[in-house]
């Protein structure tokens, strides 16, 4: 009788275990990490702390900087024209490394480090403390093939926020 008790105890454990972890894995399936932002809604372009609005693309950029020191695209870069209002109580700092550009394929490409380097040292607000409640703008650069056409841009505000997807206007 002793046993039956211990039994049912473990299978009674095992059933909730498999419960919870099947609810878990359901939540993180369901939840989206992103949200998708169409031009026609570009007020909803807030992640967290931050909003953004995309006020252009700039493509087939083949340079960026003096002639004799600028960093050179292995395709071409893609400069990124964006507004940054900092919706947060205290000064934020943008992370230009985990802003992201998309091809029409869906490939991502990130900030490209070097022509990134050129602007902060050139003074771009973006690379700066946004204070709380202003709005900065800025050039992000991105290196991508030359052949790509880019579709959308992942728009991530600091820390671990999941960032806001907005479609992109054509290049100019």
């Amino acid at each position: 009788m002793h046993r039956w008790r211990v039994r049912r105890w473990i299978a009674g454990g095992m059933l909730s275990s498999a419960a919870l972890v099947a609810f878990g894995a359901w939540a993180v399936l369901t939840t989206p990490s992103t949200v998708v932002v169409t031009a026609a809604d570009p007020d909803a372009a807030r992640a967290a702390e931050f909003g953004f609005e995309v006020t252009g693309l700039r493509c087939g950029v083949s340079s960026i900087g003096p002639e004799d020191t600028a960093p050179k695209p292995a395709g071409q870069f893609c400069l990124l024209d964006l507004e940054v209002t900092n919706n947060s109580g205290e000064p934020k700092l943008l992370d230009s490394g985990a802003q992201r550009v998309h091809d029409t394929n869906g490939v991502a490409y990130a900030v490209a480090d070097q022509a990134a380097e050129f602007l902060d040292d050139s003074g771009s607000p973006l690379f700066t403390e946004v204070a709380p409640g202003e709005t900065v703008s800025g050039v992000l650069p991105f290196d991508v093939p030359s052949d790509v056409r880019l579709r959308e841009a992942t728009l991530t505000g600091p820390g671990s926020t999941p960032g806001v997807r907005v479609m992109l206007p054509e290049p100019r």
